[in-house]
């Protein structure tokens, strides 16, 4: 077999999967039973325990440090504690939970439509991924409960959004989930987070709470469900489930509100016109609006054949972002009978791009473990600092860099 640097980090990306999901067995799954790991072992040449004696020991969350721990002790002696907001960095709103829910994105064919979505505008993180088929989905993710508006449509859990939110004991929100999904949700005993999930490797299950809005249109049932932040507190409630949660980490090493501080991104390239590309029909652009210093939204749609305004149907505006971050990432399809369902292996690393004030700063972006938070790095390997506000994060397959472009 020829040795290439995608095939390294693809085998290295599963050795990270076999050690979470071969350690329970899969019984009735075609996908990630026996096979997986014998896969794993004939094409590495390892058993699961020696990916497991090779992968990355648990370490505090300090990796993720505050960028009130960048600061000179001198210049902080005067100022109140830093105390912010863990998905925006500004100063922190309340000590809520963060809740994290799965957004329907399909836009195939007239009854194969979610959008326009509602309530994506109200997140202070949207995370976008391929699952299967070609298709993306969203997660979109909240400093607490209480934020959350009308959402959706809502859809099924994925790992590769669960294993974002685990380093920070997120509640995860959905209408069902695959299996491997509901794998890792049992492997890391996540299941009294998880709401929506099935009952796969008889994994625990707490029930969601949701309604049903046509809109009026001649839509498939499955993109016809929507749930809020009162619907979601009273599934939690039902569960047993805190909605209160004291962060002393961020998501991201943001910029310090006390201080003013900002990444001026000096010296960095123009970064005004972003265009990411996930499948053949599914693409997202931005281009930068410097009167808000924001990046303005648009998606490709399959059914218009052309790039439209991505708006929240809640507001009818145009969704907007501080901060794009897009990381590059080996993606390919669970091995057996999978349904095409994708697997990020995010052990790999890859590149990272940060865009923010019309400019953008190339890096890279490691994920030790499920378990670990995502890092991102500037090119002295430094933390990459991140100015306040809200975030698109886009994990993007290697296969579609040549299709990357910003200017």
């Amino acid at each position: 077999m020829k040795i290439t640097r995608r095939t390294v980090l693809r085998l290295t990306g599963a050795a990270a999967a076999s050690l979470a999901l071969s350690s329970c067995s899969a019984s009735g799954s075609a996908i990630l039973g026996s096979n997986f790991s014998s896969w794993l072992q004939q094409t590495l040449g390892i058993s699961s325990s020696g990916a497991a004696s090779s992968a990355a020991s648990s370490e505090d969350m300090a990796a993720s440090s505050l960028a009130a721990g960048e600061q000179p002790a001198a210049s902080l002696a005067a100022l109140p504690a830093y105390d912010a907001d863990p998905l925006t960095g500004e100063a922190k709103r309340s000590n809520g939970r963060i809740v994290g829910v799965m957004v329907n994105n399909i836009s195939n064919t007239s009854r194969q439509n979610a959008r326009p979505q509602r309530g994506l505008s109200s997140a202070d993180l949207l995370i976008e991924c391929k699952v299967e088929g070609g298709i993306t989905r969203f997660c979109a993710v909240f400093h607490d409960a209480d934020s959350i508006p009308e959402i959706g449509p809502l859809r099924s859990g994925r790992d590769q959004f669960l294993q974002l939110l685990m380093p920070y004991q997120a509640l995860y929100y959905h209408d069902g989930e695959s299996a491997a999904c509901t794998k890792f949700i049992n492997v890391y005993n996540y299941s009294g987070l998880n709401i929506g999930g099935k009952s796969y490797f008889n994994t625990p299950t707490h029930p969601h709470v949701a309604h049903r809005d046509s809109r009026g249109r001649d839509v498939a049932y499955e993109h016809t469900e929507f749930t809020s932040g009162k619907e979601i507190r009273q599934a939690a409630s039902n569960a047993g489930i805190g909605l209160k949660y004291d962060y002393d980490a961020t998501f991201f090493r943001f910029a310090d509100y006390r201080t003013g501080e900002e990444n001026a991104m000096q010296g960095a390239s123009s970064g005004k016109a972003v265009s990411i590309t996930h499948s053949d029909h599914y693409k997202t652009s931005f281009r930068y609006d410097p009167q808000s210093r924001t990046y303005k939204m648009q998606m490709y749609s399959r059914i218009s054949g052309k790039f439209e305004n991505t708006v929240d149907e809640l507001s009818a505006k145009q969704l907007s972002f501080d901060n794009l971050l897009v990381c590059f990432a080996p993606i390919e399809r669970y091995s057996g009978d999978s349904g095409d369902v994708q697997q990020v292996s995010y052990i790999s690393g890859g590149d990272a791009y940060y865009f923010s004030r019309g400019a953008v700063q190339h890096g890279r972006w490691e994920k030790a473990s499920p378990e670990h938070p995502l890092l991102v790095y500037d090119k002295t390997g430094a933390q990459m600092l991140f100015n306040r506000g809200k975030t698109y994060l886009a994990i993007v397959d290697d296969d579609e860099w040549s299709n990357f472009s910003y200017q």
